[in-house]
Parts: C-alpha cells; sequence; structure tokens
C-alpha cells in the first residue's frame, strides 16, 4: 500500500471520528422538546413528595433502601434498576427525561445542610441514567413538569423562597411569585396554586398572560385539580377532605376525620387517607362511587403515592415501604426493593 493511500485512510478515520464525536456531542447537548399539553406527575404524587412517577409503563421513585437513589421498575415492580446515585424527590418524566430534586443533603451521611454546593438543586437526566443536566443550583420543592416548563418552589439565601419556572432546556428563568406558592396542577394552560403566606384560597395562573384569578375561595391545604373536581383538606373544618366540582358547586365532605395526607386513584374511584386524629390513627380507602370506608392499617402513614396498578405509602416512623392493589382489592405488603449498585 503506497504512502499516499496510507495517508488518504488516516484522513478518512480521524475525519469520521470527528464526524462521530460531533455527532455524540450535539446528540448530548440537544433538547428535546414536548408538546404542550405533556404533564411530568400527578399532583396528588407531587403533594406527597413525588417519590414515585409513572410513564410508559415504568415506575420511576426514590429507593429509600439505596439512600433514595433513582431507580426504575416496570409497571407492575418487576425488572428493578438503579438509574443514577442523586438521592431524589419530586420526580416528574416525559418522553425523553427524569426531572427531579437532587436532595443529597438529606442522605444519611451527609452534613445536613441546605446550603452545601452540588447537594441540592433541580436536575434533568435521560431516561437510561446518563446525561445528567443541571437545570437550577438551588434548593428546591414541589417541582411540576407542564409542557417544556418546570415550575417550582425555590430558596436563596438572600431572598428565601419564591416560585419560578425554567426551560427544560435550563434556560428562559422567570419568576412568577415572590413568595411561596404550592402548586395543584396544571389543566388548559392554567396553573392552579395556593398561597402560603396570604390566604389559603384556590388561584389560577394564566400561563400565557400569567394574571391570575381567585378559583375557588376556601381555607384549602393540600389542594389538587383533576378535570372534574378539585380535592382539598378543608382547613376551617378540622382538616376533612373535600370535594368541589371545577365551577365551585356540590362542594361535598368525603371524609370528616382530621387527616394528615390523601391521594386519589388514577381511576378517580378511590381515595386513600391518614387519618390522624391523636386517638385511632389509621390509613384508608373511602369508594368515592359507594362512600363505603375500609381501613387499610392502623397506624401513622405518610406520603401516599399512586400508579395505575398500586398504591405506595410509608410508615411514619421507620420509612418502611408498604404497597397495596389500586383496585380496591388484596391487602398491603412490604415494598422492599433491592439496593443495587450499577448505575454510576
Amino acid at each position: 500500500m503506497s504512502k499516499i493511500i496510507k495517508r488518504i485512510l488516516i484522513c478518512l478515520v480521524l475525519l469520521t471520528a470527528g464526524v462521530l464525536i460531533a455527532v455524540l456531542l450535539y446528540t448530548n447537548n440537544r433538547t428535546y422538546y414536548n408538546d404542550k399539553d405533556t404533564l411530568g406527575n400527578l399532583p396528588g404524587n407531587i403533594n406527597n413528595g413525588g417519590l414515585f412517577c409513572e410513564r410508559d409503563g415504568k415506575i420511576y421513585f426514590s429507593n429509600d433502601n439505596d439512600n433514595g437513589s433513582l431507580y426504575v421498575m416496570s409497571s407492575l415492580c418487576t425488572n428493578i434498576k438503579k438509574l443514577y446515585k442523586d438521592k431524589t424527590a419530586f420526580i416528574n418524566v416525559d418522553d425523553n427525561y427524569i426531572y427531579y430534586l437532587r436532595a443529597n443533603n438529606t442522605k444519611e451521611n451527609s452534613s445536613g445542610s441546605v446550603l452545601v454546593f452540588n447537594n441540592t438543586g433541580v436536575y434533568r437526566i435521560n431516561q437510561n441514567g446518563s446525561g445528567i443536566k443541571g437545570i437550577c443550583n438551588d434548593p428546591g420543592s414541589y417541582i411540576t413538569l407542564a409542557g417544556n416548563y418546570l415550575y417550582f418552589q425555590r430558596y436563596q439565601a438572600d431572598i428565601g423562597l419564591d416560585f419560578i419556572r425554567y426551560k427544560i432546556d435550563g434556560k428562559d428563568e422567570r419568576q412568577l411569585f415572590e413568595e411561596p406558592v404550592i402548586p395543584a396542577g396544571v389543566l388548559a394552560n392554567q396553573l392552579y396554586y395556593t398561597n402560603v403566606s396570604k390566604d389559603h384560597n384556590l388561584q389560577s395562573l394564566d400561563l400565557s398572560s400569567f394574571t391570575s384569578n381567585t378559583v375557588i375561595t376556601a381555607n384549602m391545604a393540600m389542594p389538587f385539580v383533576t378535570s372534574n373536581y378539585i380535592y382539598y383538606i378543608n382547613l376551617d373544618d378540622k382538616y376533612s377532605i373535600y370535594r368541589i366540582g371545577m365551577d365551585g358547586s356540590d362542594n361535598t365532605k368525603l371524609v370528616k376525620e382530621r387527616c394528615s395526607t390523601y391521594n386519589i386513584t388514577l381511576d378517580q374511584k378511590y381515595l386513600i387517607y391518614q387519618v390522624d386524629n391523636g386517638k385511632n390513627n389509621r390509613i384508608c380507602r373511602l369508594n368515592l362511587e359507594t362512600m363505603e370506608e375500609e381501613i387499610i392499617m392502623e397506624g401513622n402513614f405518610k406520603q401516599i403515592h399512586v400508579t395505575e396498578n398500586y398504591i405506595f405509602f410509608k410508615q411514619f416512623e421507620d420509612n418502611t415501604n408498604y404497597i397495596l392493589n389500586a383496585d380496591g382489592t388484596g391487602k398491603p405488603g412490604k415494598f422492599n426493593p433491592p439496593n443495587l449498585t450499577v448505575a454510576p
């Protein structure tokens, strides 16, 4: 082989390698955008910490058996894999990415400071666990993905808590409120929310004009919107759980006892709630069609999450995880995923 041909081949190899590197860099840095109606997680799950999120037959979750690391499994809780070592909360998922709060400051071996560099922030990662990207370096909470934007509370040492949005590529930061608010879901280009420091009425923010309106005047906690109802804890009625129509009609008390948290199954057939009256605390299930109540377990429980097939919740005292069929059948069992070490 002549020297000229060898040089040509070397040049071709180098050129091909250069093209492949350029394509790889372009792909890694490129952001794939969503349809405007894309939602990242259920409002009821976000109210409970966003520790489970289901999309396209997979459940993404924070694994307490591995210090809250990011895991994924099938919708039937099989084929469990570790995706990333970060302790995660407020998980949202679209067709391409996972978004979450990095909560490494709360790991068992952490110093505990919320201001430790790189311990907290809002991050995006590919669904295979690669391509980690920072969206916001400040601590956050109540992260809600709608369309191509992330909405969340942010903490900054100099100003405290506010409420902002970022585009999913980490750009287009916009402060929506100078004070913290709690999102209650996004529906028809309206972000529903309640104030924390002012009244607790349900408000809506038009995401085109950025104007706010009062939707329901009531002293609400943990509200979330569905296509036809608003569910909430009524602070003026001893923390009972209510349901009201989107137009303010048919305001109905569903649970008469004091409750600390709740969620609704995807088909809106069952209300799962924690009674916290200090006497006979328990987690219960209410059939919203028949209004029949059933005790699931006696005791103190928290962080109720729902997927298509299951309900997940935790023991308050020791974080033991439980799993229950979402269709109203069966008894709860322990959810005990493995601690894996394959993720970076």
